[in-house]
């Protein structure tokens, strides 16, 4: 049972959404004479003597309840002598955020349970990623009134059995987006299900490529489904390769996976190529299309005729034999950019990538994936703007086959 002592003198911040648990017991702290709040949750009354009760009142109340935390209702001076007294008896306390102000001053109290801070404004998102805290112990909640109880309950559950995201997932999976508002969505929803039964810790990227759309709000909408879920939009120049480099700099894993924004890879199959990184040493694990014919059924025949010709002249340059050497949709080993960092911004960097890992572990391999349907929209790609990326990607790792070492301007 948990048991949460809610404090607030005048107005709440909470929506009036449905919440039954029988897992929780709430207890109303409020001074005498309080007009009654709309609280979305029955709770037991405590009411302490005065308009403004003493210090001293509520500590002794404080203590003698005993609350597994302190639920802070509101901004007032009830709440605020209320969240002293919790720090002073090392208390966890719970406070919903819904300003700049409140997110700038949130306080670092060093207690054996830490304190839970819940943003109920979409806006505070993007300041949010900055702390340290977010998706651990500062969590955005859901605005629907419908959800948001659900959340809520789902959170403190998860924070008082210390199952809360410690902050330094295993995998992050990088999602780059250019004008994908439709399709994120979907992406997110699959990346949840395939994702959430794992045996490791993860967090999903979406990294917003400057889109003239409303895919960064969108993106942001997103990260209320999860703690786990982090949205960004990046400056020009745009690029998918520019996104991926974006979302490599946020990622806090030692192990990156990429799957696009368009809906149409095999997000399923990202344990698998976690676990192939993780159990069988390889540094690369790529998703590939094109060793089971029903795996590239949906892929364009003349992307399919370009991607057979890039894979012949890549195994005649530089002797590595893959079935696909282009697919974006893949996991890899952070460590492969510790000598050589990632330098395409286009299309061209799946294949960089590729190689890179070749050259320095010669220990890539790949997964069986099947392409599937874009969600809606239209692709991005065109081989006129790729190839010349995709060419000089092939002479880079011609060199590295010859010389053991990546070519960069500065070697």
């Amino acid at each position: 049972m948990i048991k949460l002592l809610l404090a607030a003198g005048g107005g709440t911040v909470l929506p009036a959404c449905p919440f039954e648990d029988d897992d929780f017991t709430f207890v109303l702290a409020r001074p005498a004479g309080a007009h009654d709040l709309p609280l979305p949750w029955p709770p037991q009354f405590i009411e302490l003597a005065g308009d403004l009760p003493s210090f001293a009142a509520i500590h002794d109340m404080l203590r003698r309840e005993a609350p597994d935390a302190c639920v802070l209702l509101d901004d007032g001076v009830f709440a605020r002598l209320f969240g002293v007294a919790a720090d002073l008896l090392a208390l966890p306390i719970m406070r919903f955020v819904g300003s700049t102000e409140q997110l700038r001053n949130l306080p670092r109290r060093d207690k054996p349970k830490s304190d839970l801070f819940l943003l109920t404004d979409l806006g505070l998102l993007p300041p949010a990623l900055s702390d340290d805290r977010y998706g651990s112990t500062l969590i955005a909640l859901p605005a629907d009134p419908k959800e948001f109880g659900a959340s809520f309950q789902s959170v403190v559950k998860g924070w008082a059995a210390g199952e809360l995201d410690s902050g330094h997932p295993d995998l992050s999976v990088i999602v780059p987006a250019f004008k994908e508002a439709q399709n994120l969505p979907l992406v997110c929803s699959r990346l949840l299900a395939a994702l959430g039964p794992g045996d490791f810790s993860w967090e999903v990227l979406l990294v917003d490529d400057f889109s003239p759309d409303d895919t960064y709000q969108v993106a942001l909408e997103q990260m209320r489904r999860s703690p786990r879920i982090r949205a960004f939009t990046k400056p020009t120049p745009r690029g998918m390769g520019n996104a991926i480099r974006y979302g490599l700099r946020m990622a806090r894993a030692p192990v990156a996976a990429v799957t696009m924004g368009d809906g149409s890879d095999e997000v399923e199959r990202i344990p698998d190529m976690y676990r192939a990184i993780r159990d069988g040493g390889f540094s690369l694990a790529i998703g590939s299309r094109y060793r089971r014919p029903e795996n590239y059924a949906n892929v364009p025949r003349i992307y399919r005729f370009w991607s057979r010709t890039f894979r012949l002249v890549a195994r005649v340059l530089t002797g590595v034999k893959l079935s696909d050497y282009t697919n974006a949709f893949r996991a890899f080993s952070m460590a492969i950019f510790a000598k050589y960092g990632p330098e395409s911004g286009g299309f061209e960097i799946s294949p960089e990538i590729t190689f890179k890992a070749w050259l320095i572990t010669r220990n890539v391999t790949e997964v069986d994936v099947r392409h599937l349907k874009r969600a809606s929209g239209q692709s991005k790609f065109s081989f006129l703007k790729a190839g010349p990326g995709y060419g000089r990607v092939l002479i880079k790792a011609l060199v590295g086959r010859m010389t053991g070492k990546w070519f960069t301007l500065d070697w």
